[in-house]
């Protein structure tokens, strides 16, 4: 019987051409995460979303937020080249630190790349300031994900993310506090 190995890959900054790539896998994500009927998101919204991102201009957008201090954006790439995570910290104009986006292909999970896209996450931040995020209410495995990090969930924060997907927000004390 033949062992499968582990598949391998690297942590690296997001370059210019990582833009696309990234932005594809994070929709894929999207669709494996967020549909929930009941709740209104539904796979044609994210569609038609994903739709609306993926256009030139968007991307370019994208690329020209890679130089843009007080941002850092990572993906994760697999041995054979392609993009399997990503994530994309930054601190807002009252100097709030935020987590962004972290996403890894639903094929990767488990397997120690958000472990080390957060990794870098908390390596880029500032340890003496507290990192938030927002993550839908709905999304236990997330939630999970991040309190093995020591987040907490703010009771009475719940928004609504782009008027559809309810979400909480999470704080991290920095470990210098």
């Amino acid at each position: 019987m033949e062992h499968e190995s582990q598949p391998t890959y690297t942590i690296e900054p997001m370059q210019a051409e990582d833009v696309e790539p990234a932005t594809r896998m994070r929709l894929e994500s999207w669709l494996a995460t967020y549909v929930n009927d009941e709740r209104g998101v539904t796979r044609e919204w994210i569609e038609e979303r994903s739709e609306e991102q993926l256009r030139p201009e968007r991307i370019q957008q994208g690329i020209e937020r890679l130089n843009i201090p007080g941002r850092a954006c990572y993906v994760a790439r697999s041995s054979q080249g392609g993009i399997i995570g990503s994530t994309t910290p930054y601190i807002d104009e009252v100097g709030v630190q935020h987590v962004g986006s972290l996403y890894v292909d639903e094929r990767f999970h488990g397997k120690g790349v958000g472990r080390q896209l957060m990794q870098k996450v908390i390596e880029w931040s500032d340890p003496t300031k507290p990192l938030e995020l927002g993550v839908a209410t709905y999304n236990e495995r997330a939630k999970a994900f991040y309190r093995k990090w020591q987040f907490e969930e703010i009771p009475g924060s719940e928004t609504l993310f782009d008027n559809k997907i309810p979400e909480i927000k999470m704080i991290r004390k920095g470990d210098a506090q």
